[in-house]
């Protein structure tokens, strides 16, 4: 059950492109023959009505929706005689109907990257973090998640700064690390001794690590190399899979050495899988991520039975190594890349 019609077709078809990718190369390796039925949920009145429809058609198994609204749809359903593997997940706050059957929800959280980022920033010995993100919900729950998991490890926040666009980013670097305090210590010093006074602007020393949750890779490139301009070039930078935007640009030089956390796909998993799908010219390239949890529903849908043994099923997947928790939530464990000459690589 996917969008495919309204406004959400393209990531929908993406999914559906990586879904069935990785059944027909299942089928090339011996696999066994499966019947699947595609439903458009924009055909239909809402996601629970697909899945009524899917269900009426002997559906065993449903795969979808991907919307959060969607899968809330969904949940609220109170009779659910077919297990779902949605492909999104609800917030902590929104309970479920209590189905007859399983809800497993499978998304590609941002705000899971944050916590993964977090421990690995830890592990590299860092404990007084700079947080920098842009305005509004996005910014906001990536950074709660974050700070959370931080505050847990026993780590600091020693400063938050948001921003607003691109235009804001140097004034809120400079913000981030104390600079206009150092100015203004500067200018004291000037008016007492009357005169101009040579003197480098100092930043905060207390940053060991920042966490950049930009939104998109054009933030990202905006802010990173103004910390080096700002006397903050040898602190860490680390970022979610949100600052690459899963094609090689040459401006992502201005990225060179930041820590972020990526999907195996874009590290060279799986290519033979990836140039099925383009040579499909499906026109869905643009979402290659989405192709990876297509891909990835498909394999957890072969594995499910195993998947309901708990916290010590793990799968190497495409989005990451792949485990479920009590809450039926589907969690993955990403790889720690960098940019090296504007390429990524994995470290």
């Amino acid at each position: 059950i996917l969008p495919l019609s309204d406004r959400l077709a393209p990531a929908g078809r993406a999914v559906r492109d990586g879904y069935l990718a990785s059944y027909y190369e299942y089928r090339q390796q011996g696999g066994a023959d499966l019947d699947i039925l595609v439903l458009d949920q924009d055909s239909y009145g809402s996601a629970s009505d697909a899945y009524g429809v899917a269900v009426a058609q002997g559906a065993t198994l449903v795969v979808g929706p991907l919307s959060k609204e969607a899968v809330a749809n969904l949940a609220a359903r109170a009779d659910r005689p077919v297990p779902v593997l949605a492909l999104n997940r609800l917030d902590g706050a929104e309970a479920l109907a209590g189905g007859s059957s399983a809800l497993v929800q499978f998304a590609l959280a941002p705000d899971d990257e944050a916590r993964e980022v977090a421990e690995l920033a830890f592990g590299k010995g860092a404990r007084n973090a700079l947080i920098m993100r842009p305005q509004g919900e996005w910014g906001g729950k990536v950074a709660q998640a974050l700070t959370e998991r931080w505050q847990q490890l026993g780590g600091t926040i020693i400063n938050s700064v948001t921003y607003a666009g691109r235009k804001d980013s140097s004034s809120s670097v400079k913000a981030a690390l104390d600079l206009p305090a150092s100015e203004q210590r500067a200018q004291a010093v000037e008016e007492i001794f009357g005169g101009n006074l040579e003197f480098n602007a100092r930043r905060r020393q207390d940053v060991d690590v920042v966490f950049l949750l930009s939104g998109n890779a054009v933030e990202a490139r905006s802010l990173k190399p103004l910390l080096a301009f700002h006397y903050a070039g040898t602190v860490p930078v680390y970022a979610t899979s949100s600052i690459y935007s899963g094609t090689a640009d040459p401006r992502d030089r201005d990225l060179e050495g930041i820590n972020f956390v990526e999907t195996p796909w874009l590290l060279g998993s799986n290519t033979q899988l990836k140039n099925t799908i383009a040579a499909g010219k499906t026109g869905t390239d643009s979402y290659t991520r989405l192709h990876a949890l297509g891909a990835d529903a498909f394999l957890l849908q072969l594995q499910f039975r195993q998947l309901q043994g708990g916290a010590d099923a793990l799968f190497r997947g495409n989005t990451g190594l792949l485990s479920m928790d009590p809450q039926l939530h589907i969690h993955r464990e990403l790889v720690l890349a960098t940019f090296d000459e504007g390429a990524i690589k994995p470290q």
